[in-house]
C-alpha cells in the first residue's frame, strides 16, 4: 500500500507568504481600529478574553509575532503557533495548513510574496516647549524655600543634592501657588517633578509625584497633546560607573536609586509597559555599550509579571535578562535601599545609595546571592 508523501515546506517560505494581521482577522475576533494600534481578542478557546488583549509586532529578525497580554504566558508566538493553537494541529500540520492557505503547491513554483499589511501605530507627538518650561521652572523652585518640603522628601528617599541636580528634579508647589498651562500636571497638591531624560540627558517627558495624593492618583503626566510618553526614562549618575550592567526599573525613583549607587539605569514608565519599543531601545543601549541587563522588580505578583514580560521581549533581541527582586514582600528598589544600605551588593559591588538620619537602614533578613557580573 502506498501513502501520499507529505510535502516539505521551508518554514521561511511559508511565513513570508503569511500576513499575520490578516490571519488574526480570520482566527481571532478583531477589535475596532483605534489610535493605539490594532488589537484582537485572544484566539485560544480556553481563554475568555473579555477585552481585546492581543497585539502583534515584528521582532528584530523581521518575524511577525503576536501575544496576548492578559492570559497565560504561552498565549503568544508566530503564525504557525496561532494555527496550531486554534486549529488544534501538530506543528508540522500547521505549516501545511498555512502553505495551502498561501497557495503553495508541491513541485510548482512558489507564489509571489505579497506586501504585508501593518497594524496602525499611535501618532507621535513631539514634546511641547511648555512641558520643558514647566520642568525648568519647577527645578528652580526646588532650591527655594518654597521647594524645601520636596527637597526633604527627596532626601528621605535617599537622593543627595548632586543626584537631584544632575537629573533636573523639581518641585511643583501646587496650582494655588503656581499657574500652569492647560495639559500640564494638574497640581492638586505639592509634588516632586521627575523629568524623563533621553540617553544624552535632554528632557523628553516628565511625571509629577504628589507627596500627599490623598484619594487621587499618585503620579500625574502631561496630556498626550503636549507630547508622547517615551515609555523609558534614562538617568544620570554622579558616581563613577565602572560595572557593565544596565539596571532596568519600574519607575523613575527606583532608577534614580540605582543611579545614586553608581549604575547605568533606565526606568520604564507606565503600568502596562514594557512593550516591544521599550525592549528595542534597552537592547540598543546594551549592545552599543557592551552591557549586561538586569531588572530590579517590585516584590509582588505585578512586579514578577512585569519582569517576565520584559524578559520575553529582550529574548527576541538575544539578551538574557537577569531578574532581581527585593527580599521582602511589597518592597520596591527604593524602599529596599532605604532598609538595607548594602543592597547594591547584588549588582556586583558598588557604593550604597545615600541615606539620611531620618531613615534607619537595616540589613534585611533574606539576603540575595551575589551575581556573577563580569
Amino acid at each position: 500500500m502506498t501513502t501520499e508523501r507529505r510535502p516539505k515546506w521551508r518554514i521561511d517560505d511559508v511565513i513570508a507568504r503569511t500576513d499575520l494581521a490578516h490571519l488574526l482577522d480570520e482566527l481571532a475576533q478583531p477589535a475596532a481600529h483605534n489610535s493605539r494600534g490594532r488589537r484582537w481578542h485572544c484566539p485560544l478557546p480556553s481563554h475568555d478574553d473579555q477585552h481585546p488583549s492581543v497585539t502583534m509586532h515584528t521582532d528584530h529578525r523581521g518575524h511577525e509575532r503576536w501575544r496576548c497580554w492578559s492570559g497565560d504566558d504561552t498565549h503568544r508566538g508566530d503564525a504557525i503557533d496561532l494555527v496550531a493553537a486554534t486549529q488544534r494541529l501538530p506543528h508540522v500540520e500547521a505549516v501545511d495548513w498555512l502553505a495551502r492557505r498561501a497557495g503553495m503547491i508541491p513541485d510548482q513554483p512558489l507564489p509571489p510574496i505579497r506586501r504585508k499589511s501593518r497594524p496602525s501605530t499611535p501618532r507621535f507627538v513631539p514634546l511641547s516647549d511648555v512641558v520643558v518650561e514647566y520642568a525648568t521652572a519647577c527645578e528652580r523652585i526646588l532650591w527655594t524655600n518654597t521647594g524645601r518640603p520636596v527637597r526633604e522628601w527627596l532626601h528621605g528617599r535617599g537622593f543627595d543634592d548632586d543626584l537631584i541636580r544632575a537629573n533636573h528634579i523639581g518641585a511643583d508647589p501646587g496650582r494655588s501657588m503656581f499657574r500652569r498651562a492647560k495639559g500640564l500636571p494638574h497640581g492638586a497638591s505639592i509634588g516632586a517633578v521627575f523629568p524623563a531624560l533621553d540617553p544624552d540627558g535632554r528632557i523628553r517627558y516628565l511625571q509629577t509625584r504628589y507627596l500627599d495624593p490623598g484619594n487621587g492618583p499618585k503620579y500625574d503626566n502631561p496630556a498626550s497633546s503636549l507630547g508622547t510618553n517615551p515609555r523609558v526614562a534614562w538617568t544620570r549618575s554622579t558616581a563613577p560607573v565602572d560595572i557593565p550592567v544596565l539596571v532596568v526599573c519600574e519607575g523613575i525613583p527606583d532608577a534614580l536609586t540605582a543611579a545614586g549607587a553608581g549604575h547605568r539605569s533606565v526606568a520604564v514608565l507606565g503600568s502596562q509597559a514594557p512593550d516591544q519599543s521599550v525592549a528595542t531601545r534597552i537592547a540598543a543601549q546594551a549592545e552599543d555599550h557592551g552591557l549586561n541587563v538586569m531588572a530590579i522588580i517590585d516584590n509582588d505578583d505585578a512586579g514578577r509579571s512585569w519582569g517576565g514580560r520584559l524578559q520575553t521581549l529582550l529574548a527576541d533581541h538575544d539578551i538574557a535578562l537577569e531578574i532581581v527582586e527585593p527580599p521582602e514582600t511589597g518592597l520596591d528598589l527604593n524602599a529596599w535601599a532605604n532598609r538595607d544600605a548594602q543592597w547594591a551588593r547584588c549588582l556586583g559591588g558598588s557604593r550604597p545609595p545615600v541615606t539620611t538620619d531620618a531613615v534607619e537602614p537595616h540589613v534585611a533578613a533574606a539576603r540575595l546571592a551575589d551575581l556573577d557580573v563580569p
